[in-house]
């Protein structure tokens, strides 16, 4: 792992080919030489999250101390104030960021991996969270403060890889923006495959059929207010029932599974989960449940995202809905980066990449970024 960091944690996901091009293909390439080139703007806006301090040239400071663009091409540099930065952030916009998150947001474990596989099915999961923004202007004209709150919220909802954690899709807009919603806009990341694991807060008729036209399979935990009405008895104890639309002919057949968990102090809390898997011989109903469980992981993810990685007093820096915009594209780069490397180590190590610690990784990557932009 220390070998990895060594060679640069952020180049090595985000060499400088894939920058360019992110730049070129978002038509942010300069048309005039600066003194806070683009390609350098990308790289500080991840830095941005990692433990160097709050000041932008703080932060500068500390990634040009690794930078060999050129030979010597950075001897006398004088670093800018923290107003050009905050002006060249500005300049860059979202959307670099929005691509290269987009590049590396795919399966990352090889086929067979237990912790990410079932019976062949690739283990994927859908959640969401809020980020608090700064008050501004502009903050409060794109992103909505909910009712008895002081601060504008993004939402983010994120699809992601059961075991290794890693991103396969990302989606964030102003609070007033559901989760069902979001969730909408990465359908196209779902394939035949995969099996995917959803809360109590998605379920829908017309999300649940979508999802399942994609190809892949569900397992998508209930309330109480979903009415399922018994059609089948099967042998294992689970049983038949719809889902039905708005329209009279609107239903699709769900199997339900119902079991209950008792916590330490003996309390029981009842689970309904509903699947496409409706055949008890190539789908039992213990392995189901037991499986739900791995939701938890998306849980663990926002954890990592939310603190381990998260500003001091846990608000966004930027004032403007772009710079957020940014920022959380940012964040999402360097989530990226930082799995990558875990579950490269885990996959060679054998173990479940859920396993190793986040905090301990972040810190080797702060202690060696200074290398961490080789040629």
């Amino acid at each position: 792992m220390t070998d990895d960091v060594a060679i640069g944690l952020l180049a090595t996901t985000f060499p400088d080919e894939m920058v360019v091009a992110a730049i070129e293909a978002t038509g942010k390439r300069e048309r005039r030489n600066r003194a806070l080139p683009t390609r350098l703007m990308v790289y500080l806006s991840m830095a941005l999250w990692l433990d160097f301090g709050k000041g932008y040239v703080r932060v500068l400071r500390n990634l040009l101390r690794g930078l060999r663009w050129a030979r010597g091409g950075w001897d006398g540099y004088v670093v800018p104030t923290d107003g050009a930065i905050s002006r060249a952030r500005e300049r860059l916009g979202s959307a670099p960021m929005q691509v290269l998150f987009e590049a590396t947001a795919k399966p990352t474990v090889p086929v067979g991996h237990a912790e990410v596989f079932w019976r062949d099915l690739l283990k994927v999961v859908v959640d969401g969270t809020v980020f608090d923004l700064p008050a501004s202007a502009d903050n409060a004209a794109s992103f909505d403060t909910p009712a008895g709150g002081v601060l504008p919220q993004a939402r983010l909802v994120a699809l992601a890889e059961c075991g290794s954690m890693a991103l396969i899709g990302a989606a964030f807009d102003s609070i007033e923006v559901g989760e069902r919603t979001l969730f909408e806009r990465l359908l196209d990341k779902l394939t035949p495959g995969m099996l995917l694991l959803a809360d109590r807060g998605f379920p829908s008729y017309d999300l649940y059929t979508a999802s399942a036209g994609t190809g892949a399979q569900l397992l998508w935990r209930v309330s109480d207010s979903f009415t399922l009405p018994v059609k089948k008895r099967l042998d294992d104890g689970t049983y038949l029932s719809e889902l039905r639309g708005k329209r009279a002919r609107e239903r699709v057949t769900v199997r339900v599974i119902e079991y209950s968990v008792a916590d330490d102090d003996g309390v029981s809390e009842v689970f309904a989960l509903i699947t496409t898997l409706l055949d008890p011989e190539q789908a039992p109903a213990i392995e189901l449940a037991r499986m739900y469980a791995d939701r938890w992981h998306v849980e663990i993810l926002f954890r990592l995202v939310k603190v381990d990685l998260r500003t001091p007093g846990g608000v966004l820096r930027s004032r403007t809905a772009e710079g957020v915009r940014q920022e959380l594209w940012a964040l999402l780069c360097l989530y990226q980066a930082l799995r990558s490397l875990i579950t490269r180590a885990a996959v060679i190590a054998g173990v479940d990449p859920a396993r190793i610690s986040f905090p301990p990784v972040l810190d080797t990557v702060n202690d060696s970024i200074a290398t961490a932009f080789s040629p």
